[in-house]
C-alpha cells in the first residue's frame, strides 16, 4: 500500500479495543419491549443512521449493559444480502438503543483514530466492493466474522489530518442533504395535496361513498421466485425497490432469467401499482406506481402486481394506501408471522377506502404526474453533486485532498506521528511506512495514477481490475456506454473475453464495473452528443475513457468545492 507522508498502515483490530457482535432477540418478540433495536436497514447506503422503522425488544439489564449503543460508537453490517453486507455508519442517537446480531459494534481507541475516520473509511470499502469480497456465503446471505474485520488493513493519517478530513467531508455533506430534503418536501406536498381533494371524504361519521378495494381491482398478480443473480434476462423489482413514501428506485438492481411464462405473467405497464405485500410491520403494505423504463423488468414474489378497473385510478389509491388513513388499515390488515408481517391481496381487497367522483381523480392525477416529473428533475440535479461528494470521499481517504494541508502543519504532523508511532509500537503492532510506488496489476499494463492513488488498485476485486486494465488498454477515445453497437462490440473485445474467462459475467455487470471505476476516479465518465442515424436528433450519451497522462479535470471540480468550502485563507491548502 503507497500512502501519502506521515501516514502508516495498520489493521482495524490495532485501532479499536472493543468489536462486539450483536444481540440476538428471540423470534416474535419484535416490539413486544420497550429498547429500540438498530438493524440493518437502519444504516442508509450513504453511511447514516436512520431510525425509519425502527423496531423495539425487550433487554434485561445485563444485555443492555452489554449490547448498549453510544454516540461515537462505529456500527458494522456484518449479515446481510452480498450487495448490502459491509454498509457502516457512526451512531450518532441519544438515547438508549442496542444492536441487532446482524451489526458489530466497534469502539475506536481515540488515542489513534477518530470514529468518524473510522467509520466512513469502513463505508467508503462497501461502496468500492472490498467487503463483499472477504465475507463468507450461504444461501442468499452474506458474513463477515469478527476476525476478518478486525483484518482489514486500514490507512492512518495522525490524528490531526484525520479531524482535518472529517472536517472536510462533513462540508462536503451539507452539499447533498438537499436530495432529502427535497424528497421530504415533495412527500408532504402530495399528502397536502391530497388531503385538500379529497379530505371530505373523511367525516366524523366515517367514509362517504366507500367501497372496498377488490371491487376496483381487475387483475392481481405475484411475483417471481426465481434466483437472482448480478445478471440475467430481467431487472427485478424487490422491497427496497419501493420507498416508504411509496417512490420506485431504479438502482442496486438484481437480475433473473425470466423463462417465457414468468416474463408474460409479470409484464409491467404504464400506472400498474406494486404492492409490498410482505415486510416487517412498519414497511408492509408500500404501493408504488410503474412508470415503464427501457429495461425489461419483472418483480419479486413479495411484490403483488395490480392493476384497476375503470372508476379508481391508480394514482388515487396509491396515495390513499400511502396516507396515513391507509398505513392504518394496513397495519391493522397485517399477519404477524416471526420477524416478518403480510397483507394478501385478500386482506388488501377488504379495505373500504372512499370513491370520489372520477374527474376529481383526474384531476388529482394530473398534478401527481406533474409532482412526479418535478421530483425526478430535480433530484437528478442532485446527482452530479452526490458523484462528486464519492469523489471528494475517495480523494479524502487517499490524502490527495489534504496534501496542502500536511506541508502548512509539518510540525504538528511529525509530532502527532511519533506519538502514533510509539503507542502502534507498544501495542506490538508493526509500523508499515510508506513504500516504493509499485503497479497493481501484473498483466503488462502500465498505470500512471499519482503515486497515492496505486493503493486503491490492490483493494479492486479481481473482476474490478480485468476490466479496469482491458478498458485502459481498448481504445484512447470514449466509449459510448449508451450507444448498444458500441458497447457490445467492447464487450465482445477478443482481449476482454480472455481476460474474463472463468468469471460469470454480462454486459450489465462491465457496464456496473466501468461506473464503479468511474465513480472511484480511476477512469472518465462523460457526457458526449450523438446523432441518432435514424431520427437525425441530437442526443446525449454516457461514454467512458481513460484518464489522459496530464488530465486532471476530474479533480478541478473537487478543489473548486475545497475552495468553495474553506475559510477564507485556506484556500491553498
Amino acid at each position: 500500500m503507497s500512502l501519502p507522508e506521515g501516514w502508516v498502515e495498520t489493521t482495524v483490530g490495532r485501532v479499536v479495543f472493543d468489536l462486539q457482535p450483536g444481540f440476538a432477540q428471540t423470534p416474535g418478540e419484535d416490539d413486544d419491549g420497550m429498547t429500540p433495536q438498530i438493524r440493518t436497514h437502519n444504516i442508509t447506503p450513504e453511511g447514516k443512521i436512520t431510525l425509519e422503522g425502527i423496531k423495539h425488544v425487550s433487554a434485561s439489564t445485563k444485555e443492555l449493559e452489554r449490547y448498549r449503543l453510544a454516540v461515537n460508537d462505529v456500527v458494522f453490517n456484518n449479515t446481510n444480502s452480498e450487495e448490502w453486507v459491509g454498509k457502516t455508519a457512526v451512531f450518532d442517537q441519544e438515547g438508549e438503543y442496542v444492536f441487532s446480531n446482524h451489526m458489530t459494534r466497534l469502539r475506536a481507541d481515540t488515542s489513534l483514530i477518530n470514529p468518524a475516520f473510522l467509520g466512513v473509511y469502513l463505508h467508503f470499502l462497501w461502496s468500492m466492493s472490498y467487503s463483499k469480497t472477504r465475507a463468507k456465503r450461504w444461501v442468499s446471505q452474506a458474513g463477515i466474522e469478527g476476525a476478518a474485520l478486525a483484518s482489514f488493513k486500514i490507512p492512518l493519517p495522525t490524528l490531526p489530518e484525520q479531524q482535518r478530513i472529517v472536517d472536510v467531508l462533513r462540508q462536503a455533506e451539507e452539499m447533498v442533504k438537499a436530495k432529502r430534503s427535497i424528497s421530504g418536501k415533495i412527500d408532504q406536498l402530495v399528502r397536502t395535496m391530497y388531503w385538500e381533494h379529497f379530505g371530505a371524504w373523511y367525516t366524523s361519521d366515517g367514509l362517504r361513498d366507500s367501497v372496498r378495494i377488490s371491487e376496483y381491482v381487475d387483475d392481481s398478480q405475484y411475483g417471481v421466485s426465481e434466483a437472482m443473480e448480478e445478471e440475467g434476462s430481467h431487472a427485478v423489482l424487490r422491497m427496497n425497490s419501493i420507498t416508504t413514501s411509496g417512490w420506485l428506485v431504479l438502482s442496486d438492481l438484481k437480475y433473473a432469467g425470466l423463462s417465457k411464462r414468468d416474463s408474460d405473467n409479470t409484464i409491467l405497464r404504464n400506472g400498474d401499482l406494486l404492492f409490498n405485500r410482505t415486510n416487517s410491520k412498519e414497511l408492509v403494505g408500500k404501493c408504488a406506481i410503474w412508470r415503464g423504463a427501457k429495461e425489461n423488468f419483472s418483480f419479486a414474489s413479495y411484490l403483488v402486481r395490480f392493476r384497476l378497473k375503470h372508476g379508481m385510478l391508480p394514482e388515487y389509491l396509491w396515495a390513499t394506501l400511502n396516507s396515513a388513513y391507509g398505513k392504518y388499515r394496513l397495519v391493522s390488515a397485517a399477519k404477524q408471522a416471526v420477524s416478518m408481517a403480510n397483507v394478501s391481496p385478500t386482506d388488501l381487497g377488504r379495505i373500504t377506502v372512499p370513491l370520489p367522483p372520477l374527474p376529481l381523480q383526474e384531476k388529482f392525477a394530473q398534478l401527481v404526474t406533474q409532482i412526479e416529473a418535478l421530483r425526478t428533475e430535480m433530484l437528478s440535479k442532485v446527482t452530479p453533486f452526490e458523484e462528486l461528494r464519492a469523489l471528494v470521499t475517495q480523494q479524502a481517504l487517499l490524502g490527495e485532498l489534504t496534501s496542502g494541508w500536511r506541508e502548512q502543519h509539518r510540525a504538528e504532523i511529525l509530532n502527532a506521528a511519533r506519538a502514533r508511532d510509539e503507542l502502534l509500537r507498544d501495542r506490538c503492532a508493526k509500523v508499515v511506512r510508506p513504500i516504493a510506488d509499485r503497479s497493481p496489476l501484473q498483466t503488462g499494463t502500465v498505470t500512471k495514477q499519482a503515486p497515492t492513488r496505486r493503493w486503491l488498485f490492490d483493494e479492486l476485486s479481481e473482476f474490478q481490475q480485468r476490466v479496469f486494465s482491458t478498458f485502459v488498454a481498448y481504445t484512447a477515445q470514449p466509449l459510448l456506454a449508451d450507444d448498444p453497437d458500441a458497447f457490445t462490440t467492447f464487450c465482445a473485445d477478443d482481449a476482454l473475453t480472455e481476460q474474463l474467462t472463468g468469471f460469470s459475467y454480462s454486459p450489465d455487470r462491465i457496464r456496473r464495473t466501468l461506473s464503479q471505476l468511474a465513480a472511484l476516479g480511476l477512469i472518465a465518465r462523460i457526457t458526449l452528443p450523438h446523432i441518432n442515424p435514424l431520427t437525425l436528433e441530437r442526443q446525449y450519451l454516457q461514454a467512458f475513457r481513460p484518464l489522459r497522462d496530464d488530465e486532471h479535470t476530474q479533480f478541478a471540480d473537487i478543489e473548486a468545492l475545497r475552495r468553495a468550502l474553506s475559510p477564507a485563507g485556506e484556500v491553498g491548502e
